[in-house]
């Protein structure tokens, strides 16, 4: 499963199943957002149709054969996604018409794949529609449930299919991803080695994260956010006054949860490296301007603001009055 990235131990079980004719009918695949759990799911659907699999001078998905490019290509009728629409949640009306098609046998294919996007925002009802199916499949088909959070579903959904997560990605594994598979990143790498980096720092573990971000416009509101709490970091570092800087935290609650998950991110690069400066950096591109930073300060200084930032992030949660939870996070910071 050449396209999966990393993962060896995942892609490794995946193959041996497949080839075996072991794969169990339904799994759920978790991971954080843009972690590779689609590619997963469609690489294992390739390999389950891929008419050269048992060709062992060709890896499994081969990617030449007729059905693994219709697959690939997403143009497979006997391979069907289903997710939330940019709705909030997975309704019991889509498992419906899943728990209905399962009846009909794959149009061209041996198998037929669903793939159920955000399974984890199924509603109750939804995954309870979809229990029955999952026990009683026809043979022909195989589900995988892609989700951040398995522990979101059900137990009853969770019982009946085997839970595999992908691994977090590291910052190498991505870049080297990115400049051989799009000539974006690489024209970045070369014109704005700065920003790339960014950008390598903002997509997380993920390379849909990274992708993502190479589409026009779609990192100038995330560099603008990082700089804003580079701006706070520094601020409450240097000066102990982050008052100048409050009406500029957003009113708007996702927004502002961002802003200060993002704070987080970087109070907590500081607090690892009071503790080792070899550390691996989540939030800081620069490490010498973050080791400086980190020398201006002390332990006590950065825990008492990590804590105060995480009891803002625990009140935006339940609603608690935007300015008030950031002039409490301040005063609980020491830092008006």
């Amino acid at each position: 499963m050449t396209e999966i990235v990393g993962n060896d131990a995942l892609k490794s079980r995946l193959c041996r199943d497949i080839l075996d004719g072991t794969l169990p009918h339904a799994l759920i695949l978790e991971g954080a957002k843009g972690s590779g759990k689609h590619t997963v799911a469609h690489m294992c659907a390739a390999a389950l149709a891929c008419t050269e699999k048992k060709n062992k001078n060709l890896p499994i998905p081969c990617l030449l054969c007729h059905d693994c490019k219709k697959i690939l290509e997403k143009k497979s009728p006997d391979v069907i996604v289903i997710g939330t629409e940019e709705k909030a949640s997975i309704g019991v009306e889509a498992i419906r018409f899943l728990k209905e098609d399962v009846h009909t046998i794959p149009n061209d294919l041996e198998h037929k794949i669903y793939i159920i996007e955000d399974a984890d925002r199924m509603t109750v009802q939804a995954q309870n529609a979809l229990l029955l199916t999952l026990e009683e499949p026809p043979a022909y088909v195989h589900f995988f449930l892609l989700c951040e959070n398995a522990n979101l579903l059900l137990e009853t959904i969770r019982s009946r299919a085997p839970i595999l997560r992908t691994e977090p990605l590291t910052e190498e594994e991505i870049d080297r991803y990115l400049v051989s598979h799009d000539k974006r990143a690489a024209q970045m790498k070369l014109s704005s080695p700065k920003e790339y980096a960014l950008l390598l720092k903002a997509s997380g573990t993920g390379i849909g994260q990274a992708l993502g971000y190479l589409a026009p416009n779609a990192l100038s509101p995330i560099l603008e956010g990082r700089a804003f709490v580079e701006e706070v970091i520094t601020s409450a570092i240097y000066h102990r006054n982050m008052l100048p800087l409050l009406p500029r935290f957003s009113s708007k609650r996702e927004a502002l949860r961002e802003q200060l998950f993002g704070l987080l991110d970087a109070l907590r690069d500081l607090i690892l490296l009071k503790k080792s400066e070899s550390v691996c950096l989540t939030f800081f591109v620069d490490r010498n301007e973050a080791v400086d930073l980190c020398d201006r300060v002390s332990l006590p200084f950065l825990y008492g603001f990590y804590e105060a930032v995480q009891k803002a992030i625990d009140d935006s949660a339940r609603n608690a009055n935007v300015r008030l939870s950031l002039m409490r996070m301040l005063m609980d910071a020491h830092l008006i």
